[in-house]
C-alpha cells in the first residue's frame, strides 16, 4: 500500500476545504447577458442578494456539488461567463472574492472532492492484468493498474485520473501511480514484461517527467529491459516530434514502447513513423463487438496490415468473448488483454481457463488431419494447463 503524501499541497487542500464547508457562495457575471441569465435562474433571490462590487452573495440551499450542477444546467451556454467562489468565514469578503473562478472548472473540482479524501486519508496499491500470447496462451506481460484502498462502485478506478485532472494534480498523481506499480513489480513472474501507463500530454509539457520513474525502477532493482511504456491516448497528441524526443531516453535504457488506445489507421501511421513502437494496443471501442460489426473489422484489419509493415506486435484490449478474439486473431492480433483473458489482481495470475481452452481449440483446428500428437504437443498442453 502506498500513502499518497505530497500529491495535494497545503494551498490546494485549503481551497478544497473551503468548498467542502461552504454555506454560501459569491457569483459574478462577466457581461450583461450572463447577468440576465443569473437573474432568470434565481429570480427574486438574485435581486435581493447582498452585493459586493460586481458580485453577489447567495446562501446555499443544498450541498455545493448539487447546487453547482443545477446552476450550470440552468445557465447553459452562459456558464463559462460566470465566476464563483465559496464564502469562507476565515477570510474577509474581499479576500474570498479573490478566489473567483469559472463555474465549469469549479464544478469539476468540487465533483472530484472524493479523490481529495482518498489522497489525504487513503492508501493506493497496484493490480496487474495479464496480456497473453494468442499462439501459446502464456502471459507475455502484465499491465500495472492503480487502485485505491477504498475502491468502490460509487467511484470506479477509471474516474481517478479525470478527477486528478479536475483537481489540477494530474502530474503528481501520475507519478504516484508509477511508484505504486513499480514497488509491486517484484510479484511478476520472471522475464514477464511490465506495461506502465504514461500520459503523453504530461511528457510534452515536461520532457524530463520520466526521471522519477527511472529512479523508482533503479531503486526497486527491476530490470528496465522488462519495462514497456504504455503511451495512452497518444492519438490526441499534436506535437508528436516533441513527444518522440521525450521518450528517446526510454529507448536508450532498453525500455519498450507501446502505443495505446489506437482507433484510426491514418493516425496510427503517423504515430508509428514517429515512435517505431514495439507494441500497438487496439482500443476496446474497436475490439468489443468486432465479431458482429463490419466497420470495426475493417479498421482492425487495417491496423493488422500496419503491424506487418512496421513490424510491431498488435494487442487487442477489452476482449470479453471468444467470438471477438477469433476475429482479432484472424486480423493480425498476436496478443490480447481483457476479462476473457484475465482480470486485474494484486498478485499476478495467468490467463483464465476459458482463454486457455480457446488457445488449445485453435491449435487443434490448425493441426493437419491424421497427424499424431507429438511429445512437444503434449508438453505445450501441459504448460498451458
Amino acid at each position: 500500500m502506498k500513502q499518497a503524501e505530497g500529491v495535494l499541497d497545503g494551498r490546494t487542500l485549503g481551497r478544497l476545504d473551503r468548498w467542502r464547508n461552504a454555506r454560501a457562495l459569491f457569483l459574478r457575471a462577466d457581461g450583461a447577458e450572463a447577468e440576465r441569465a443569473l437573474a432568470a435562474a434565481f429570480g427574486r433571490r438574485w435581486m435581493r442578494a447582498q452585493v459586493y462590487g460586481r458580485s453577489r452573495r447567495l446562501l446555499l440551499e443544498s450541498e455545493p456539488e448539487a447546487f453547482l450542477e443545477i446552476l450550470q444546467d440552468r445557465l447553459g451556454s452562459f456558464a463559462d461567463l460566470v465566476r464563483v467562489a465559496p464564502d469562507d468565514p476565515t477570510l474577509t469578503k474581499w479576500d474570498a472574492l479573490g478566489n473567483l473562478a469559472p463555474l465549469p472548472r469549479v464544478r469539476s473540482e468540487v465533483r472530484a472532492l472524493w479523490l481529495a479524501d482518498l489522497l489525504r486519508d487513503g492508501d493506493f496499491y497496484a493490480k496487474f492484468q495479464p496480456i497473453a500470447d494468442l499462439a501459446t496462451g502464456e502471459a507475455i506481460g502484465f499491465e500495472g493498474l492503480l487502485r485505491a484502498g477504498a475502491d468502490s462502485a460509487s467511484h470506479p478506478s477509471a474516474e481517478m485520473f479525470p478527477a486528478a485532472r479536475a483537481l489540477r494534480v494530474e502530474r503528481p498523481f501520475e507519478k504516484l501511480s508509477w511508484l505504486c506499480v513499480v514497488e509491486s513489480a517484484g510479484r511478476l513472474p520472471p522475464k514477464s514484461r511490465l506495461f506502465i501507463n504514461v500520459n503523453p500530454r504530461l511528457l510534452v509539457v515536461d520532457p524530463d517527467g520520466l526521471e522519477s520513474l527511472w529512479r523508482a525502477i533503479e531503486e526497486s532493482s527491476f530490470n528496465a529491459s522488462r519495462v514497456v511504456l504504455d503511451l495512452v491516448e497518444v492519438e490526441r497528441i499534436e506535437s508528436l516530434d516533441v513527444l518522440a524526443r521525450a521518450v528517446r531516453g526510454a529507448r536508450e535504457r532498453g525500455v519498450g514502447i507501446a502505443l495505446d488506445d489506437l482507433t484510426s489507421p491514418y493516425r496510427a501511421i503517423q504515430c508509428c513513423e514517429a515512435f517505431r513502437p514495439d507494441w500497438v494496443k487496439v482500443d476496446w471501442e474497436i475490439t468489443r463487438g468486432v465479431a458482429t460489426d463490419p466497420r470495426r473489422r475493417s479498421i482492425l484489419k487495417s491496423l493488422g496490415r500496419l503491424a506487418r509493415h512496421f513490424s510491431f506486435g498488435l494487442i487487442a484490449e477489452g476482449v470479453e468473448s471468444a467470438e471477438d478474439l477469433e476475429v482479432c486473431a484472424a486480423s493480425g492480433v498476436v496478443a490480447a488483454q481483457g476479462y476473457f483473458i484475465g482480470r486485474p489482481a494484486p498478485d499476478p495470475t495467468g490467463p483464465e481457463p476459458a482463454f486457455r481452452r480457446w488457445v488449445e481449440s485453435r491449435r487443434e483446428s490448425r493441426r493437419p488431419a491424421g497427424r499424431e500428437r507429438s511429445g512437444n504437443d503434449a508438453e505445450d498442453e501441459e504448460r498451458a494447463s
